[in-house]
C-alpha cells in the first residue's frame, strides 16, 4: 500500500529529492512559445501502403491536433481532422506515399503552430 506524502519541506525534507513527476512543480511564469516537434526516424522511411505507420511528436501546449499529408503545397490526404495531442498516432496508409511528401501537425486551435516531418 502507497501512502501519500506531505508535501511541505519543513514536515517533510525528504520531498525535494523526488523526481519531478512525483511531486507539485510550481507553475512557470515564464512564457514559452507554443511548438510541435514531430520525431526524425533514425533513416527513411516511407509509410508503406496498408502498413501501419507511427507518427511522434512532441508539444508543449494542451489540446488537439490535426494531421495532414502534403505534396509541396497540395493536400493529399487529412490523416487526422482532430486528434488528442498526446503524441502518437498510427495511420495506416491507403495510397503510395513517395518521397518528397511531408506530414503537417498543426494545433487544432490555431493553425499557425505547426511542425512537419519530410518523407
Amino acid at each position: 500500500m502507497i501512502v501519500s506524502q506531505l508535501s511541505n519541506l519543513q514536515e517533510n525534507p525528504t520531498f525535494r529529492h523526488l523526481p519531478h513527476y512525483l511531486g507539485f512543480r510550481k507553475k512557470s511564469t515564464n512564457q514559452v512559445a507554443p511548438k510541435i516537434s514531430i520525431a526524425q526516424p533514425v533513416g527513411k522511411v516511407l509509410p508503406k501502403k496498408d502498413q501501419p505507420f507511427l507518427i511522434l511528436w512532441r508539444d508543449n501546449f494542451g489540446g488537439d491536433v490535426s494531421i495532414k499529408l502534403y505534396d509541396g503545397n497540395k493536400l493529399i490526404q487529412n490523416i487526422s481532422s482532430r486528434t488528442a495531442s498526446d503524441g502518437v498516432y498510427e495511420w495506416t496508409a491507403r495510397i503510395s506515399v513517395t518521397e518528397g511528401y511531408f506530414i503537417r501537425i498543426s494545433s487544432w486551435k490555431d493553425r499557425n503552430i505547426f511542425g512537419q516531418l519530410q518523407l
